[in-house]
């Protein structure tokens, strides 16, 4: 199998398209001229949603967080520091936290409040609002219960009891709390502005955020534009005026930044072509960040023929991961038999073994013996995945693996990302190629993505009420030890159930101009221009 992926994918990596132009170093067109600090990058495609409720690509999360800001935000060390909230008090058992809020203003003028934040949260754990992530409140007291319909709203662990204090409670101790409220399901939303135009987010003249930069211009499949903010509470750290985010083709950003017409390419917002990569590595210009985050096959475990837990077992245990690394991939990225990265420490040893042919062939004929039909009878069986070519490329690889493997021929089907997103959480798909970056250093937060059949993240419509139960039990453990035994279980679980496919765990790959500094990049695969400059 190895042999057969080499020889189709090393191909491209021979007829190496680059120009001689110098990359990242010239200044010609992309300079702090007369202390102008404007940069241009590739972010490559519209954005699925500009709202911190609804946002779930890691794409539209970047975004987001120029325009935006939470209680907490992840500061130039990486670690973890106050924005909105000037100052938290937690209660004794950890469980009740008190933020007292800054002087901030919305882009509009409007000051920001304890109840744009109450009101943000509470919206999205209403019923019938669509927040993908909402999961994410769980932690606080009653707020599952109010998102399924058994609690009113009224009683979820959220109070204002004036403008500046915000009181939350949470069902048990957290020790990431001020971690994951960095993300955007936690930011505040407008209350005003939401109340009488709940499509605020779609556009330029309606958008309102709180964060460094405003929104400036929005040209939709084509560009946008942001400026920064004069009335961001913290905008002296703010040195960049304006940040240009194109949305062009991988091939054409690249060709964009070897003329100095990008800042910075590759990674979160884009991917290197793969046949520049090992040149760039070469001249010693490919940049290689760690990232807490897992490239993935999800499987409809409702659509047939994937019903049978051995056949999905028997497609995990084709796939050569290091062939697909090697010579697709190409980043150093980790051959992976769990969904939690081995940065967490939470796997020692493979769950599975990689590219074990045999062995899938062994489950692939016991799945169609408990089918009860032969491999001729079998649906037609289709890879969805987001439009981009690094991911075609992945495709065609699993494709070719599984047809030496089974003497199957899978259908590739590659959408823009939008369509993927949309047709993932209607789980209209029978495979599908996705990837989950980390929202706080702490495996719970892979492993709670297939919590429950209807958690939002899940959509393989998948169940183990042992996988839900073993979950539970983490939340309340008194000893980090037996906590890690327990998650360890639930990850065997899982992989044992295989209602999805790892692949690989990630690094992030980016070329930056040698003149841009202080870009912040989190091992979440968060990128952050808050503090971003031209030297």
């Amino acid at each position: 199998m190895k042999g057969l992926i080499k020889a189709a994918f090393l191909i491209p990596l021979l007829a190496l398209s680059l120009t001689g132009c110098k990359r990242g170093g010239g200044s010609s067109s992309l300079s702090s001229k007369g202390g102008n600090q404007e940069i241009t990058i590739n972010i490559t495609s519209e954005p699925g949603t500009l709202d911190p409720r609804k946002a779930r690509a890691l794409t539209d999360v970047n975004l987001i967080r120029m325009f935006m800001d939470g209680l907490t935000r992840i500061d130039k060390s990486g670690k973890t520091s106050l924005a909105i909230a000037k100052k938290v008090d937690v209660s004794a058992d950890q469980m009740i936290y008190t933020f007292t809020l800054r002087d901030c203003k919305w882009s509009n003028g409007d000051p920001v409040t304890s109840h744009d934040f109450a009101y943000a949260w509470k919206k999205s754990l209403s019923p019938n609002f669509n927040a993908p992530n909402a999961n994410m409140l769980y932690l606080i007291k009653n707020a599952k219960e109010a998102k399924i319909g058994k609690l009113p709203l009224s009683l979820v662990g959220i109070e204002a009891p004036n403008d500046s204090t915000l009181v939350i409670t949470l069902n048990h101790p957290t020790p990431y709390f001020l971690d994951i409220i960095a993300n955007p399901i936690y930011f505040p939303v407008n209350n005003k502005i939401d109340r009488t135009n709940p499509k605020w987010a779609e556009k330029d003249s309606s958008y309102v955020g709180n964060g460094p930069f405003n929104m400036s211009e929005w040209k939709h499949h084509n560009l946008m534009e942001a400026t920064k903010s004069p009335s961001y509470w913290d905008k002296k750290a703010v040195q960049l005026n304006q940040l240009k985010m194109v949305m062009v083709s991988e091939d054409t950003g690249f060709k964009m930044f070897d003329a100095n017409d990008l800042n910075w390419d590759g990674s979160p917002f884009s991917t290197i072509p793969v046949d520049a990569i090992q040149s760039l590595r070469s001249e010693e210009k490919l940049h290689t960040a760690p990232v807490l985050a897992t490239q993935w096959i999800r499987v409809n475990v409702e659509k047939a023929p994937f019903q049978e837990k051995k056949l999905r077992r028997a497609f995990a245990y084709a796939v050569d991961r290091q062939a697909i690394v090697d010579h697709i991939a190409q980043g150093n990225q980790i051959p992976a038999t769990g969904i939690v990265p081995i940065a967490m420490g939470l796997q020692q040893t493979p769950l599975f073994e990689d590219g074990n042919v045999a062995m899938a062939e062994e489950l692939f004929n016991e799945a169609l013996s408990q089918l009860d039909i032969s491999v001729n009878d079998l649906p037609e069986i289709t890879l969805l995945y987001a439009a981009a070519e690094r991911n075609h490329l992945m495709a065609q690889a699993l494709q070719d693996q599984w047809l030496n493997a089974f003497g199957i021929q899978i259908r590739l089907e590659p959408v823009e990302s939008k369509v993927f997103f949309d047709r993932v959480s209607k789980k209209d798909y029978t495979l599908s190629l996705g990837n989950w970056f980390a929202d706080f250093n702490d495996p719970i937060n892979f492993l709670e993505v297939f919590k429950t059949k209807d958690t939002g993240t899940n959509n393989t419509n998948w169940n183990n009420p042992s996988y839900t139960e073993l979950l539970e039990t983490s939340y309340t453990c008194p000893s980090k030890d037996e906590r890690a035994a327990i998650l360890t279980k639930s990850q065997e679980v899982l992989i044992n159930d295989m209602p999805v496919i790892p692949i690989f765990h990630y690094t992030m790959l980016y070329i930056q101009d040698k003149e841009l500094k202080d870009v912040v990049l989190t091992t979440m695969g968060n990128i952050d221009f808050k503090w971003a400059h031209l030297d």
